[in-house]
């Protein structure tokens, strides 16, 4: 069992501006009306703010996360999750998405590098590969 915990964990907006803005613009010059570049602008705007929404959600900024190989948990003021690590889980350079099946309902949690001291982000992505080889395995 391992148990670390996750503070200053921010979201990072400029990608969603960036990826957002470049898509609203470049589309938006292929459209011929004036209404309906507005309409696309106002569109991207609408999407980028609901997924900036769903990221900050599953992005929490503290708490305590514990693994023991099988099962993990996360507790916060505000979020309590049990479950495992599912197949679904991404591990990326600087940032795991953790995809947490529990028995009712599932989640997703993201952790940044910045969020936790080295050793721990290191072995939360060995924790994170080993769940998805085992997954990958038994199917």
């Amino acid at each position: 069992m391992y148990r670390f915990t996750i503070d200053n964990n921010i979201a990072d907006h400029k990608p969603f501006v960036v990826y957002f803005s470049l898509f609203a613009v470049c589309y938006s010059l292929f459209l011929t009306t004036l209404t309906a570049q507005i309409i696309c602008l106002f569109s991207c705007a609408i999407c980028g703010f609901i997924s900036w929404q769903w990221y900050k959600k599953s992005h929490p900024q503290q708490g305590v996360f514990i693994l023991a190989p099988p099962q993990c948990r996360f507790e916060n003021n505000t979020l309590k999750i049990n479950g495992h690590i599912s197949n679904r889980s991404r591990v990326y350079q600087r940032s795991v998405w953790l995809y947490i099946e529990g028995f009712t309902n599932s989640h997703w949690l993201i952790i940044n590098a910045s969020g936790v001291d080295e050793q721990s982000f290191i072995r939360l992505k060995r924790a994170t590969l080993a769940a998805r080889r085992e997954q990958k395995e038994s199917k």
